[in-house]
């Protein structure tokens, strides 16, 4: 097979080599003389090769198309990017479709070509004439290689779902080796037998890929210096393994099968190991100065302080995190006309607020219907709850809910100190227009990854987002152990996240009662993890693919009468609507398709030509 000319995107890594061997390959590379064996007869090409497709993680950190965060697709958030033209408001008003599903990430083509490459690079590198540094090298950019293709693979699962697998290009029934390769060439007619396969399929290539990887020495546990933080650890294979493991356990990809116990299995010994190795919540703040002494300032200062990166890191908590800013966020987030803000984004919903528990861990609604109503305008409210008020909903509430959610009454500063006033003639005032992206349409707005010293005149970026942390995997751990009936390991793991911010335990009661801690495990990561890509799949995942995604079609937030007197405000629930001239139409995106991306129209078109089998997602033309 010989190939006259390399994609450019490949010589572009090659910074990692010397000027001249950049040279030689730019010159061969565009004179026409550069074969595709040749890459692999020089040690600097082989891992410029592999150095690209570690280098090239997106930086997936919930957002989406057109910047906007994947949360603003969930019950947690309304974007105020909602005017025509906005990506939110083609989803919001059902003006979608195969060929423009702005909830898309755009991952098809590159993650395919990514995993291509990777397959090209596994091929290649095992061989011994491949030259490399040496074998301690090989050994480590093999188990790289296998790492970042589940990495890739499992994302696509995510977003598209099971796709393709297959044996080698063109071989006869004789030549097919023993273990599928993912489907990444072009289409071409050698293809015509070609099957998207079963979830358990691709799943299991996915957890093999991160054995292969573990199965190594050289694959260290932790990134040892911010030089290699875009590298592949062991960590961050048994953090994918268990997690893949966790989706294909969920309803819309388990085909009525049971997989619960093998994926509590899993997610326990990953959760053994990862302590094992010094994985730890990051539980002390280290600057009360900024993030203040309060039960929830060290989980604030975690989400505001990027990870450092050395063999005994102060962030023990994060497992990998690679690029990408918080979408909607940074030095803007407030919008309301401030000077040097430009939208405050995507803003946190009434449904969000009404998650947060009461200091005395009792939920303020009824968990199993939180609302009476189709349009959750009437709280069905938890009469256990003593302390919730709500004429005074902002008080004594779970610690979380003041580091990710300012509302009516909350203090912040920005030129000068302020008070949040969501009132009609207040500066924060709620907005029902759809091109007023200034003001929020919930009546409340995002904090969460804010670092509290961000001002008009003193920049402090976001921290980027962590793809994984031992938190969602301790999270992971309880979803399964309790559908995997470990009621009480199930309870324990839950205790660990909510001691952190000063929460008290789950009662113990509930390890007799399935049904109500499922409830609870569920708001528990849906309080911790808010704000975050996670919502948006947890969502998905635990429907079937004919179901519609629940909680999303009504949307709430909350108008304030406010005349000078704080003590005297009144509160009301209010709905959000996409159409003003329509208050009745849902937001849409609930549909059953938007649980998965379409595969790209001319992409299932060709396929569909080729082996005259529908390859398209559910629901998707």
């Amino acid at each position: 097979m010989k190939i006259k000319h390399i994609l450019f995107a490949a010589a572009l890594v090659l910074v990692m080599c010397s000027c001249t061997k950049v040279s030689e390959w730019l010159e061969k590379q565009e004179t026409g003389d550069l074969q595709y064996e040749d890459i692999w007869q020089d040690e600097n090409y082989v891992e410029g090769w592999l150095n690209n497709n570690l280098t090239s993680i997106p930086g997936l950190g919930w957002v989406f198309t057109g910047g906007e965060p994947l949360w603003a697709l969930t019950d947690e958030g309304w974007s105020s990017l909602d005017a025509a033209g906005g990506t939110s408001f083609y989803v919001y008003r059902g003006n979608f479709s195969s060929a423009a599903w702005p909830g898309a990430r755009n991952l098809y083509s590159a993650l395919l070509y990514r995993v291509r490459n990777l397959n090209i690079f596994l091929h290649y590198i095992v061989l011994p004439e491949t030259p490399v540094q040496s074998e301690e090298a090989r050994r480590r950019m093999i188990a790289d290689a296998y790492v970042i293709r589940a990495y890739y693979m499992f994302e696509l699962f995510k977003e598209y779902g099971p796709l393709y697998l297959y044996n080698k290009d063109g071989a006869t029934e004789e030549e097919m080796i023993p273990e599928y390769l993912p489907y990444i060439t072009e289409i071409t007619t050698k293809y015509t037998t070609l099957r998207r396969v079963p979830a358990e399929d691709y799943v299991r290539h996915i957890i093999a890929d991160c054995d292969a990887g573990l199965a190594i020495d050289e694959l260290p546990w932790r990134a040892p210096a911010a030089n290699q933080a875009g590298r592949m650890t062991k960590s961050l294979a048994w953090a994918i393994k268990a997690t893949a493991m966790m989706w294909l356990a969920s309803p819309l990809f388990n085909d009525g099968k049971n997989y619960w116990e093998e994926a509590y299995r899993m997610n326990k010994e990953c959760l053994e190991v990862l302590r094992d190795h010094g994985f730890a919540l990051w539980t002390v703040c280290t600057n009360p100065n900024v993030f203040g002494e309060g039960p929830a300032a060290a989980y604030k200062e975690y989400y505001c302080t990027s990870p450092d990166y050395k063999s005994t890191p102060l962030d023990k908590e994060t497992v990998f995190a690679s690029g990408g800013a918080i979408g909607g966020t940074g030095n803007n987030y407030i919008g309301s006309r401030h000077t040097g803000t430009s939208s405050c984004g995507t803003c946190p919903t009434q449904e969000m607020v009404d998650c947060y528990e009461t200091i005395d861990g009792v939920p303020v609604l009824d968990l199993a219907q939180p609302y009476l109503d189709e349009k959750h305008l009437q709280p069905n409210f938890n009469p256990e709850n003593k302390l919730y008020d709500d004429q005074h909903p902002y008080e004594n509430r779970d610690p979380r809910f003041e580091q990710c959610i300012m509302h009516h009454g909350t203090p912040y500063y920005w030129d000068k100190q302020y008070t949040m006033d969501i009132s009609a003639d207040g500066k924060n005032y709620r907005s029902t227009l759809p091109t007023d992206i200034m003001q929020s349409r919930t009546g409340y707005y995002y904090r969460k990854a804010i670092n509290p010293s961000a001002t008009m005149n003193s920049p402090a970026p976001s921290a980027g987002p962590r793809q994984y942390k031992l938190s969602e995997i301790i999270l992971n751990f309880a979803e399964c152990a309790v559908e995997a009936g470990h009621l009480s390991e199930a309870r324990e793991a839950v205790d660990e996240i909510r001691d952190r911010v000063g929460m008290p335990p789950l009662p113990v009661s509930l390890d007799s009662d399935r049904d109500k801690l499922r409830l609870r495990v569920y708001n528990e990561r849906r309080v911790e993890l808010a704000f975050e890509e996670t919502r948006y799949f947890d969502l998905r995942r635990r429907c079937r693919p004919e179901e519609e995604i629940p909680g999303i079609k009504y949307i709430t937030g909350m108008d304030v009468t406010y005349a000078g007197d704080w003590a005297a405000a009144t509160y009301t629930r209010v709905s959000i609507c996409a159409d003003q001239e329509n208050p009745d139409e849902p937001r849409h995106g609930f549909e059953p398709q938007c649980k998965l991306s379409p595969i790209p129209k001319g992409e299932a078109s060709n396929l569909k030509n080729i082996t005259g089998v529908n390859f398209q997602n559910y629901g998707w033309e």
